[in-house]
């Protein structure tokens, strides 16, 4: 007889650069929260390449040099972390998206992030800002 483990469904999320920015910065008014999701077991965690390079480029600009560092390793070390990255037609789908929003003042990173949340099937979103959620994404942490 087979002997069946049953192994516990990860929740598939993407984090965006407020949750980086929150979790390395103490005085960030969403460091708790940013910690509290970061200790939470069962998660698949996702990001690009377009949401590393603005978060390091904001510490660096904004804390130093050696804040980017930090950070940099941090991305790093989270486990089983998938960078998703950019390419023809990640771009052709942020052009979409840019223009069925306009208005709303979208940036290209955060369009090229719905347009990856689109095309990987992910439904919730690690963010600080309300922008990721313009397609009914769910955020965390809660406002």
């Amino acid at each position: 007889m087979k002997s069946c483990t049953v192994k516990a469904l990860s929740e598939r999320i993407f984090i965006d650069s407020g949750i980086f920015i929150a979790y390395l910065n103490k005085r960030d008014r969403w460091h708790q929260q940013a910690l509290y999701l970061f200790q939470e077991k069962n998660i698949q965690p996702y990001t690009s390449e377009l949401v590393i390079s603005e978060t390091y480029s904001w510490f660096l600009h904004q804390a130093g040099e050696e804040i980017a560092r930090q950070f940099r390793l941090f991305v790093q070390a989270i486990p089983k972390l998938k960078i998703l990255f950019s390419n023809t037609e990640l771009h052709a789908a942020t052009a979409t998206i840019l223009d069925k929003q306009r208005g709303s003042k979208l940036t290209y990173v955060d369009a090229a992030s719905l347009a990856h949340l689109d095309a990987q099937k992910l439904a919730t979103v690690w963010s600080t800002d309300y922008h990721l959620s313009l397609t009914g994404r769910a955020i965390k942490p809660v406002k």
